[in-house]
């Protein structure tokens, strides 16, 4: 997928879930509010990453702090408002804190912010929504949640799957690349734009998602 293909993905996401928040009345109020937010941060993310390497410039720390620390964040406030345990949301919370605070040691000490990719902060960061994720379909398949609804008419679904399917493929690549640097690029190519291919499909679930409660027979149930 090329740069172009992939911004107009994420652009078209965005287009699909600001028409849906502001002409369907949202049952999912919260959570799209953040997934809009995303898609946006997102758009500005990947627009501004293509133009400064373009022209050269060093963008990592543009990458560090918004992809690795800020959508980090707003991926992990996102599952924490599916999560129905009071409990659990204060530990979410204080483990990303803990979180944070290691992006700060690794930082300063082991990987300078400015000057490499962070590959020690994405990987817990990275495991982290993987076990959230995971934690919700698990509540799902034990009918703790939603259980009197057709699950596949339920966009969180779709969403958290696709949040999973992302992260254990780039929690691979980057730690294949990173942990043996020599490897083919031609080899490395096609996998960076599998890469590329599953971040598009998981954006453009963060805003069609929202419209399968029209395509798939919905029952009623508590919506979050």
């Amino acid at each position: 997928m090329s740069q172009t293909a992939y911004l107009g993905v994420i652009l078209s996401s965005l287009i699909g879930s600001v028409i849906y928040y502001f002409y369907q009345k949202p049952a999912y109020k919260n959570t799209h509010k953040i997934l809009l937010l995303t898609l946006a941060f997102v758009l500005f993310l990947e627009a501004a990453g293509a133009f400064t390497g373009s022209r050269g410039i060093n963008n990592v720390m543009l990458y560090n702090i918004c992809g690795t620390y800020l959508q980090s964040f707003l991926l992990v406030s996102y599952l924490k408002l599916l999560e129905v345990k009071k409990e659990a949301k204060q530990k979410i919370n204080l483990a990303l804190m803990g979180l944070y605070l290691w992006g700060g040691i690794n930082s300063i000490f082991i990987q300078p912010i400015d000057k490499v990719f962070q590959l020690y902060s994405m990987i817990p960061f990275g495991l982290f929504i993987l076990f959230l994720s995971v934690r919700f379909l698990y509540q799902v398949l034990k009918l703790r949640i939603y259980a009197d609804a057709n699950i596949v008419a339920v966009p969180h679904f779709w969403i958290v799957t696709g949040i999973i399917f992302f992260y254990v493929e780039a929690l691979i690549l980057f730690g294949v690349y990173h942990w043996n640097p020599s490897i083919d690029y031609a080899l490395l190519k096609p996998w960076m734009g599998l890469n590329r291919a599953m971040a598009g499909i998981m954006y453009l679930s963060f805003g069609l998602s929202f419209y399968t409660p029209y395509l798939f027979l919905e029952k009623n149930y508590s919506k979050r």
